[in-house]
């Protein structure tokens, strides 16, 4: 996994939460539902969501806030949609940039997270 300090650009749970609108207790729900969804955590315990965390976040609120998914369909959807672990650059907010390091960095992270949904 990637070194949260690695992402110039990480968020608390409680900044994610004002971000999309969503209360912590969804998100926590969210990371125990969706194994790709797996912020790493810091010294101190806190979850630290970087700028892929986030746009994943923001793809599950679409799928099920929106189009209005089960948990479960929301997964297939998600999977089905980003099958080979690239996530399509029009999910990612506007205002986020990422230069090519840190899309070979993501690709790499869902490639290992589809590996251990497949076992």
């Amino acid at each position: 996994m990637q070194d949260i300090m690695a992402d110039s650009e990480v968020h608390t749970i409680k900044e994610v939460s004002l971000i999309v609108d969503e209360e912590q207790h969804v998100l926590r729900y969210w990371e125990r539902e969706f194994a790709f969804l797996n912020p790493q955590k810091n010294d101190a315990g806190n979850r630290m969501y970087t700028s892929f965390d986030l746009t994943i976040v923001k793809e599950l609120k679409r799928l099920i806030r929106t189009e209005r998914k089960t948990i479960q369909e929301a997964r297939n959807a998600f999977l089905e949609q980003y099958p080979d672990g690239t996530v399509d650059i029009q999910i990612i907010s506007k205002d986020e940039s990422l230069d090519t390091s840190d899309l070979s960095q993501i690709k790499s992270e869902l490639e290992e997270i589809i590996k251990k949904l497949k076992t």
